[in-house]
Protein backbone atom coordinates (compact mmCIF):
# COMPACT_ATOMS: atom_id res chain seq x y z
CA UNK A 1 0.00 0.00 0.00
CA UNK A 2 1.74 3.08 -1.33
CA UNK A 3 1.60 6.67 0.64
CA UNK A 4 -1.58 7.80 -0.93
CA UNK A 5 -3.86 4.36 -0.18
CA UNK A 6 -2.81 4.54 3.02
CA UNK A 7 -4.09 8.21 2.92
CA UNK A 8 -7.45 7.45 1.66
CA UNK A 9 -7.65 4.32 4.06
CA UNK A 10 -7.09 6.61 7.27
CA UNK A 11 -9.53 8.78 5.73
CA UNK A 12 -12.21 6.04 5.19
CA UNK A 13 -11.92 4.68 8.56
CA UNK A 14 -13.52 8.22 9.80
CA UNK A 15 -16.27 8.43 8.05
CA UNK A 16 -19.95 8.36 9.43
CA UNK A 17 -22.41 5.64 8.04
CA UNK A 18 -24.16 8.08 6.29
CA UNK A 19 -20.71 9.21 4.38
CA UNK A 20 -19.74 5.56 3.80
CA UNK A 21 -23.09 5.11 2.16
CA UNK A 22 -22.34 7.89 -0.66
CA UNK A 23 -18.90 7.55 -0.81
CA UNK A 24 -20.12 3.94 -2.11
CA UNK A 25 -22.93 5.77 -4.35
CA UNK A 26 -20.64 8.41 -5.74
CA UNK A 27 -18.43 5.08 -7.09
CA UNK A 28 -21.54 2.89 -8.11
CA UNK A 29 -22.96 5.77 -10.33
CA UNK A 30 -20.46 5.55 -12.61
CA UNK A 31 -22.04 2.37 -13.44
CA UNK A 32 -25.43 1.03 -13.69
CA UNK A 33 -27.72 -0.31 -11.17
CA UNK A 34 -27.74 -3.67 -12.83
CA UNK A 35 -23.60 -3.62 -12.47
CA UNK A 36 -23.89 -2.64 -8.94
CA UNK A 37 -26.30 -5.31 -7.52
CA UNK A 38 -23.97 -8.12 -9.65
CA UNK A 39 -20.80 -6.88 -7.20
CA UNK A 40 -19.38 -9.30 -4.88
CA UNK A 41 -18.91 -9.02 -1.92
CA UNK A 42 -22.50 -6.92 -3.16
CA UNK A 43 -22.61 -3.59 -2.06
CA UNK A 44 -24.99 -4.20 1.00
CA UNK A 45 -22.57 -5.91 2.81
CA UNK A 46 -19.95 -4.34 1.43
CA UNK A 47 -21.22 -1.14 3.52
CA UNK A 48 -22.24 -2.76 6.42
CA UNK A 49 -18.76 -4.67 6.53
CA UNK A 50 -16.80 -1.05 5.97
CA UNK A 51 -18.80 0.52 8.89
CA UNK A 52 -18.15 -2.12 11.30
CA UNK A 53 -14.09 -1.45 10.78
CA UNK A 54 -14.93 2.59 10.63
CA UNK A 55 -16.91 1.82 14.44
CA UNK A 56 -14.05 -0.39 15.52
CA UNK A 57 -11.31 1.64 15.37
CA UNK A 58 -13.00 4.56 16.32
CA UNK A 59 -13.90 2.79 19.69
CA UNK A 60 -10.42 1.04 19.93
CA UNK A 61 -10.34 0.32 23.82
CA UNK A 62 -14.11 0.75 24.61
CA UNK A 63 -15.53 -2.11 26.58
CA UNK A 64 -17.01 -5.04 24.07
CA UNK A 65 -20.64 -4.61 24.46
CA UNK A 66 -20.31 -0.78 23.66
CA UNK A 67 -18.76 -1.35 20.58
CA UNK A 68 -21.31 -4.01 18.80
CA UNK A 69 -24.02 -1.86 20.28
CA UNK A 70 -22.24 0.96 18.34
CA UNK A 71 -21.62 -1.28 15.49
CA UNK A 72 -24.86 -2.19 15.06
CA UNK A 73 -26.89 0.98 15.12
CA UNK A 74 -24.13 2.35 12.45
CA UNK A 75 -25.42 -0.68 10.39
CA UNK A 76 -28.33 0.14 10.64
CA UNK A 77 -28.04 3.69 9.66
CA UNK A 78 -26.18 3.19 6.92
CA UNK A 79 -28.59 0.14 5.43
CA UNK A 80 -31.87 2.25 5.36
CA UNK A 81 -29.69 4.68 3.46
CA UNK A 82 -28.68 1.97 1.09
CA UNK A 83 -32.09 0.76 0.98
CA UNK A 84 -33.71 4.14 0.40
CA UNK A 85 -31.01 4.72 -2.60
CA UNK A 86 -31.67 1.23 -4.46
CA UNK A 87 -35.61 1.19 -3.38
CA UNK A 88 -35.51 4.46 -5.01
CA UNK A 89 -34.33 3.31 -8.02
CA UNK A 90 -35.67 0.13 -8.29
CA UNK A 91 -39.54 2.31 -8.62
CA UNK A 92 -37.60 4.09 -11.63
CA UNK A 93 -36.98 0.81 -13.02
CA UNK A 94 -40.00 -1.38 -12.72
CA UNK A 95 -42.32 2.40 -13.63
CA UNK A 96 -40.28 2.27 -17.39
CA UNK A 97 -41.74 -0.97 -17.70
CA UNK A 98 -45.24 -0.48 -16.70
CA UNK A 99 -45.21 3.16 -18.34
CA UNK A 100 -43.97 1.53 -21.69
CA UNK A 101 -46.79 -0.81 -21.87
CA UNK A 102 -49.32 1.85 -21.29
CA UNK A 103 -48.06 4.31 -23.28
CA UNK A 104 -48.46 1.59 -26.46
CA UNK A 105 -52.15 1.54 -25.10
CA UNK A 106 -52.35 5.25 -24.69
CA UNK A 107 -50.89 5.75 -28.41
CA UNK A 108 -53.53 3.57 -29.73
CA UNK A 109 -56.50 5.56 -27.55
CA UNK A 110 -55.02 8.94 -28.87
CA UNK A 111 -55.32 8.11 -32.39
CA UNK A 112 -58.58 6.37 -32.19
CA UNK A 113 -60.17 9.42 -30.85
CA UNK A 114 -58.21 11.95 -33.74
CA UNK A 115 -60.01 9.60 -36.43
CA UNK A 116 -63.20 9.35 -34.54
CA UNK A 117 -66.25 12.24 -33.58
CA UNK A 118 -64.39 14.70 -31.31
CA UNK A 119 -66.61 15.56 -28.45
CA UNK A 120 -66.17 17.75 -25.39
CA UNK A 121 -67.16 14.92 -23.13
CA UNK A 122 -65.08 12.55 -24.84
CA UNK A 123 -62.34 14.30 -24.48
CA UNK A 124 -63.19 15.52 -20.75
CA UNK A 125 -62.69 11.67 -20.52
CA UNK A 126 -59.39 11.20 -22.33
CA UNK A 127 -57.65 13.90 -20.21
CA UNK A 128 -58.74 11.66 -17.14
CA UNK A 129 -57.28 8.85 -18.70
CA UNK A 130 -54.05 11.16 -20.36
CA UNK A 131 -53.52 12.16 -16.14
CA UNK A 132 -53.69 7.88 -15.38
CA UNK A 133 -50.30 8.07 -17.03
CA UNK A 134 -48.54 11.23 -16.68
CA UNK A 135 -49.39 11.84 -12.91
CA UNK A 136 -47.27 8.93 -11.33
CA UNK A 137 -44.76 9.95 -13.93
CA UNK A 138 -44.20 13.59 -12.54
CA UNK A 139 -44.51 11.85 -8.71
CA UNK A 140 -41.79 9.82 -9.09
CA UNK A 141 -39.82 12.03 -10.91
CA UNK A 142 -40.49 14.93 -7.79
CA UNK A 143 -39.59 12.28 -5.42
CA UNK A 144 -35.93 11.57 -6.91
CA UNK A 145 -35.76 15.31 -6.90
CA UNK A 146 -36.63 16.05 -3.27
CA UNK A 147 -34.43 12.91 -2.50
CA UNK A 148 -31.36 14.38 -4.00
CA UNK A 149 -31.92 18.18 -2.28
CA UNK A 150 -33.87 16.91 1.11
CA UNK A 151 -31.78 13.27 2.08
CA UNK A 152 -28.62 13.24 -0.20
CA UNK A 153 -27.39 16.54 -1.25
CA UNK A 154 -25.87 13.94 -4.35
CA UNK A 155 -27.47 12.17 -7.61
CA UNK A 156 -29.04 9.22 -6.39
CA UNK A 157 -29.92 7.65 -9.87
CA UNK A 158 -27.59 5.08 -11.67
CA UNK A 159 -27.23 5.40 -15.36
CA UNK A 160 -29.62 3.34 -16.31
CA UNK A 161 -32.20 4.33 -14.02
CA UNK A 162 -31.62 7.98 -15.31
CA UNK A 163 -32.05 7.29 -18.64
CA UNK A 164 -34.93 5.26 -17.87
CA UNK A 165 -36.86 8.30 -16.01
CA UNK A 166 -35.87 10.43 -18.83
CA UNK A 167 -38.04 8.31 -21.16
CA UNK A 168 -40.85 8.20 -18.82
CA UNK A 169 -40.70 11.92 -18.63
CA UNK A 170 -40.68 12.16 -22.78
CA UNK A 171 -43.59 9.58 -23.06
CA UNK A 172 -45.55 12.41 -20.19
CA UNK A 173 -44.42 15.17 -21.95
CA UNK A 174 -45.57 13.67 -25.92
CA UNK A 175 -48.70 12.68 -24.37
CA UNK A 176 -49.76 16.27 -23.08
CA UNK A 177 -48.55 17.79 -25.98
CA UNK A 178 -50.72 15.34 -28.28
CA UNK A 179 -53.93 15.29 -25.33
CA UNK A 180 -53.61 19.66 -25.58
CA UNK A 181 -53.85 19.85 -29.45
CA UNK A 182 -57.28 18.01 -28.95
CA UNK A 183 -58.23 19.78 -26.12
CA UNK A 184 -57.76 23.05 -27.65
CA UNK A 185 -60.15 22.05 -30.29
CA UNK A 186 -63.03 21.40 -28.00
CA UNK A 187 -62.49 23.92 -25.50
CA UNK A 188 -61.54 21.15 -22.48
CA UNK A 189 -58.70 22.23 -20.01
CA UNK A 190 -55.07 21.71 -21.39
CA UNK A 191 -52.62 19.41 -18.74
CA UNK A 192 -50.51 22.25 -17.67
CA UNK A 193 -47.17 19.66 -16.74
CA UNK A 194 -45.64 22.59 -14.44
CA UNK A 195 -48.67 23.21 -12.87
CA UNK A 196 -49.44 19.09 -12.22
CA UNK A 197 -45.69 18.87 -10.81
CA UNK A 198 -46.46 21.84 -8.04
CA UNK A 199 -49.63 19.91 -7.38
CA UNK A 200 -48.13 16.44 -6.28
CA UNK A 201 -45.18 17.79 -3.95
CA UNK A 202 -46.93 15.61 -0.74
CA UNK A 203 -47.48 12.85 -2.99
CA UNK A 204 -43.89 12.82 -3.91
CA UNK A 205 -43.53 12.96 -0.19
CA UNK A 206 -45.61 10.09 0.42
CA UNK A 207 -43.37 8.43 -2.11
CA UNK A 208 -40.53 9.02 -0.12
CA UNK A 209 -42.04 7.77 2.78
CA UNK A 210 -42.92 4.45 1.16
CA UNK A 211 -39.14 3.55 0.21
CA UNK A 212 -38.35 4.68 3.64
CA UNK A 213 -40.55 2.39 5.30
CA UNK A 214 -39.63 -0.56 3.04
CA UNK A 215 -36.05 0.16 3.62
CA UNK A 216 -37.06 -0.34 7.35
CA UNK A 217 -38.58 -3.61 6.82
CA UNK A 218 -35.95 -5.40 5.05
CA UNK A 219 -33.01 -3.31 7.57
CA UNK A 220 -34.70 -4.58 10.27
CA UNK A 221 -35.25 -7.92 9.00
CA UNK A 222 -31.28 -8.81 8.97
CA UNK A 223 -29.68 -6.07 11.77
CA UNK A 224 -33.04 -5.71 14.09
CA UNK A 225 -35.70 -8.26 16.11
CA UNK A 226 -38.19 -10.26 14.84
CA UNK A 227 -40.35 -7.48 17.27
CA UNK A 228 -38.64 -4.37 15.44
CA UNK A 229 -39.06 -6.03 12.05
CA UNK A 230 -42.79 -6.77 12.53
CA UNK A 231 -43.33 -3.21 13.77
CA UNK A 232 -41.98 -2.19 10.82
CA UNK A 233 -44.37 -3.99 8.65
CA UNK A 234 -47.04 -2.62 10.87
CA UNK A 235 -45.80 1.32 9.93
CA UNK A 236 -45.45 -0.01 5.94
CA UNK A 237 -48.78 -0.91 5.35
CA UNK A 238 -52.39 0.13 5.85
CA UNK A 239 -53.64 -1.77 8.51
CA UNK A 240 -56.88 -1.90 9.48
CA UNK A 241 -59.16 -3.47 12.46
CA UNK A 242 -60.04 -7.45 12.44
CA UNK A 243 -63.78 -6.00 11.44
CA UNK A 244 -62.73 -3.91 8.59
CA UNK A 245 -62.65 -5.98 5.99
CA UNK A 246 -59.46 -5.35 5.02
CA UNK A 247 -56.37 -8.12 5.18
CA UNK A 248 -53.92 -7.48 7.37
CA UNK A 249 -50.15 -8.23 6.20
CA UNK A 250 -48.80 -10.52 9.52
CA UNK A 251 -45.56 -11.80 8.54
CA UNK A 252 -43.06 -11.23 4.98
CA UNK A 253 -39.33 -12.98 4.21
CA UNK A 254 -37.45 -12.41 1.34
CA UNK A 255 -34.50 -14.58 -0.44
CA UNK A 256 -31.44 -13.97 -2.50
CA UNK A 257 -33.56 -15.74 -5.12
CA UNK A 258 -36.13 -12.78 -5.00
CA UNK A 259 -38.89 -15.27 -3.71
CA UNK A 260 -41.45 -13.33 -1.09
CA UNK A 261 -43.13 -15.02 1.19
CA UNK A 262 -45.65 -14.08 4.17
CA UNK A 263 -49.20 -14.36 5.65
CA UNK A 264 -52.11 -11.94 5.94
CA UNK A 265 -54.74 -12.32 8.04
CA UNK A 266 -58.69 -11.95 6.05
CA UNK A 267 -61.82 -10.25 7.41
CA UNK A 268 -62.82 -13.72 8.67
CA UNK A 269 -59.42 -13.69 10.95
CA UNK A 270 -58.26 -16.45 8.85
CA UNK A 271 -54.42 -16.58 8.36
CA UNK A 272 -53.66 -17.32 4.78
CA UNK A 273 -50.09 -18.21 3.48
CA UNK A 274 -48.73 -16.79 -0.04
CA UNK A 275 -45.55 -16.83 -1.84
CA UNK A 276 -44.75 -14.31 -4.80
CA UNK A 277 -41.96 -15.98 -7.01
CA UNK A 278 -39.03 -14.10 -8.62
CA UNK A 279 -41.66 -13.63 -11.50
CA UNK A 280 -43.62 -12.07 -9.67
CA UNK A 281 -46.63 -14.59 -10.11
CA UNK A 282 -48.50 -15.38 -6.72
CA UNK A 283 -49.47 -18.56 -5.21
CA UNK A 284 -51.68 -18.36 -1.99
CA UNK A 285 -52.07 -21.81 0.11
CA UNK A 286 -54.01 -23.05 3.04
CA UNK A 287 -53.75 -25.85 5.34
CA UNK A 288 -56.63 -28.19 5.03
CA UNK A 289 -59.99 -26.96 6.83
CA UNK A 290 -57.93 -23.38 8.40
CA UNK A 291 -55.63 -20.92 7.74
CA UNK A 292 -51.68 -21.27 7.47
CA UNK A 293 -48.22 -18.84 7.95
CA UNK A 294 -45.85 -18.76 5.43
CA UNK A 295 -42.41 -20.00 6.84
CA UNK A 296 -39.28 -17.66 6.92
CA UNK A 297 -37.34 -18.16 3.36
CA UNK A 298 -34.04 -18.39 4.71
CA UNK A 299 -33.05 -17.86 7.99
CA UNK A 300 -31.30 -13.85 9.24
CA UNK A 301 -27.72 -16.03 8.73
CA UNK A 302 -28.27 -17.35 5.76
CA UNK A 303 -29.20 -14.01 4.50
CA UNK A 304 -26.27 -11.87 5.90
CA UNK A 305 -23.93 -14.10 4.67
CA UNK A 306 -25.94 -14.16 1.23
CA UNK A 307 -24.89 -10.48 1.59
CA UNK A 308 -21.34 -10.65 2.49
CA UNK A 309 -22.40 -9.34 6.16
CA UNK A 310 -19.34 -10.49 8.33
CA UNK A 311 -20.62 -10.89 11.78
Amino acid sequence: MNNRQRRVRAIELTLTPREVVLVWLRNALQGTMEEAVRQWPPPRGAVANEVLRTVRESMKGQPDPLVERAILQARREADLLYLLVVNANTAVLEGWYQRQREYIFLLGYLSAEIRGNLTKDRVEILRLVVLTFIKPVIILDTAVAQLVTERLSQPVLFRDSEAKLAGQLQMATELSTWFNKLAHVVGVAEIDLEQLRNSVRSAAEEQIAIWEKLALVTTEDLFGSPEAARAALDQCFLLCGPNSGEPKLVEVSINTAGEITGSYIDANNVCHGFVYDAEETRTEFDAPGAGTDGERVQPRTQVAAANGVRA
